[in-house]
């Protein structure tokens, strides 16, 4: 995707992310420590949405404060992430894996970039894949790969992973367009010892 058309996305659905992020979310309360780091964040609908006010945004859209006073780095979360210059304690990684086509690669340098007694948070659909709406021209409407939870949390702990399900939900009332009708939400943290 052109970060153009990326921009554009993000400036249309931040409006309607407060009801989304409600339903989706309901009543998650994450823990989370500095330094903060959201992967496919945009442009910081959802750390606001948290009221988390100080945090590291890697996506190739969002450069633009739209939601908050965020640092952006621009990346393309399919390829090698750009150096940064620390260890994160809190990363969130929230509804990104399954519009990469190589999420374990992005995971494995995840791994990397958590400080070793950081935690994460992953957030992705446990429905088969839509096909009808896979070739869509705007990428963030496609969902490119799916799991069923445990090979989610098998691959997770190949990476150095351990993970537990802090929510799972089925069929949200009024965001049938907007959501597969079955959502995961993940703690990870690395296990130190192999």
């Amino acid at each position: 995707m052109n970060k153009e058309l990326a921009e554009e996305i993000w400036k249309d659905y931040i409006g309607r992310k407060k009801e989304y992020f409600s339903n989706l979310y309901r009543d998650l309360k994450f823990e989370y420590a500095e330094p903060v780091l959201d992967i496919g964040g945009g442009p910081g609908a959802f750390l606001n949405f948290f009221g988390i006010e100080k945090a590291d945004i890697l996506d190739i859209a969002g450069g633009k404060s739209l939601a908050g006073d965020y640092n952006f780095i621009e990346a393309d979360l399919t390829s090698k992430l750009p150096k940064l210059k620390k260890k994160y304690k809190t990363i969130f990684v929230m509804e990104t894996l399954e519009h990469i086509k190589n999420p374990l690669y992005l995971m494995a340098q995840v791994y990397d970039i958590m400080d070793d007694e950081g935690v994460g948070y992953i957030s992705v659909p446990y429905t088969p894949l839509d096909l009808d709406r896979s070739g869509q021209e705007n990428s963030v409407m496609c969902h490119v790969c799916r799991w069923k939870l445990e090979e989610l949390r098998d691959q997770l702990s190949k990476l150095g992973f351990m993970s537990r399900v802090i929510q799972k939900r089925r069929r949200f009332k009024n965001t049938a367009f907007y959501l597969p009708h079955c959502w995961l939400v993940l703690k990870i943290k690395k296990r130190l010892e192999h």
